[in-house]
């Protein structure tokens, strides 16, 4: 039975089938993908795939159009999102021949549905960690280009993650410090400091940073509780650093902040740890801490004992091609 692809409108039952697939983030969640596309000016659609009434897989898309040119992504440019992409259901009892052909044939009706509808000159995938069969984007001809992250293993408990810092994480992160300092979760309220923060970062660095302060807080009220979490380190009561995970199902992805700071203390890895005790009380099994394609950003972060994983960039274009490419690197 072939595979069918269309759009679903019905937001509690996207979050519904999303809860039963493979690779679900925040992120993915109807919500999540509303303010996405209001903020990325874009319209997003939910697509599903069907094999008869049962449901294969999800995909969010985006479609943003310049001029004569229209392109499609997922996540969307402009929001740094690191990934998004499909993601699917029902695979775990199939064997080998029969999921190969169920991921094929949806990936092929969601992209038939695409060309169909929207007719994009360009697209980009980013996918997420975990989905690691990316064959039926490249018997479509898209490119695939190997990225990478960091995920610490939080079921390991704290004491076993604890040994497995490097030494000089370990030490920063059980050292006493003759400093009046507190790192606790900080709600909306903590949002505003981050992403300023984070700004004043790129800036010195003469790095772009489009996103805004109402652009994540909005996000955050978009999303249940506790599915993403602030958290402030103050010193004598001021502000002086922070970081924002995005969880679901079990996992935490490091989306904002541990910018440097030129506080007298260890404050990203005092946030990291503190973060991580949390977390593993709550249940959380893994968290995801990016940064592992920046050498500069990946050998700070290595010291966390995280495992590297893959993740993918398909990329394809028509004809028109190399200018919707243009269009792209205008857009990000």
């Amino acid at each position: 039975m072939s595979i069918d692809a269309r759009p679903l409108d019905d937001s509690d039952r996207w979050n519904d089938l999303l809860a039963d697939t493979e690779q679900p983030t925040a992120f993915h969640r109807a919500e999540a993908l509303d303010v996405l596309a209001d903020y990325a000016n874009a319209e997003v659609h939910r697509l599903v795939g069907y094999k008869g009434q049962e449901p294969v897989g999800l995909f969010p898309v985006f479609t943003v159009e310049k001029g004569p040119m229209t392109a499609a992504f997922s996540p969307p440019p402009e929001l740094k999102m690191h990934y998004l992409g499909p993601t699917l259901l029902n695979r775990q009892t199939l064997k080998r021949r029969r999921r190969d052909k169920r991921h094929r044939r949806f990936v092929d009706a969601c992209l038939d549905w695409l060309n169909e509808h929207r007719d994009p000159q360009f697209m980009q995938v980013r996918t997420a960690p975990g989905y690691d069969d990316v064959r039926p984007f490249v018997w479509r001809d898209f490119d695939a280009t190997p990225r990478y992250t960091y995920v610490v293993d939080y079921t390991r408990g704290e004491d076993e993650l604890l040994s497995a810092f490097s030494s000089d994480a370990r030490k920063n992160v059980t050292n006493g410090y003759d400093v009046d300092y507190e790192i606790r979760e900080a709600g909306a309220a903590g949002i505003e400091h981050i992403v300023e923060q984070v700004r004043a970062r790129h800036q010195a660095q003469d790095e772009s940073f489009p996103i805004t302060a109402e652009f994540v807080t909005e996000l955050y009220e978009a999303l249940p509780d506790g599915a993403m979490r602030a958290h402030v380190c103050r010193i004598d009561g001021e502000f002086a650093g922070g970081v924002l995970n995005a969880e679901y199902d079990g996992r935490s992805f490091n989306w904002l902040g541990s910018a440097k700071t030129d506080a007298d203390i260890p404050v990203n890895d005092l946030l990291d740890w503190e973060f991580a005790r949390e977390a593993i009380d709550r249940g959380v099994e893994a968290r995801d801490l990016a940064g592992a394609n920046n050498p500069r950003i990946a050998q700070y972060k290595a010291k966390f004992a995280p495992d590297l994983v893959p993740y993918y960039r398909l990329q394809a274009g028509t004809k028109t091609g190399s200018v919707a490419a243009k269009l792209y690197d205008r857009l990000t």
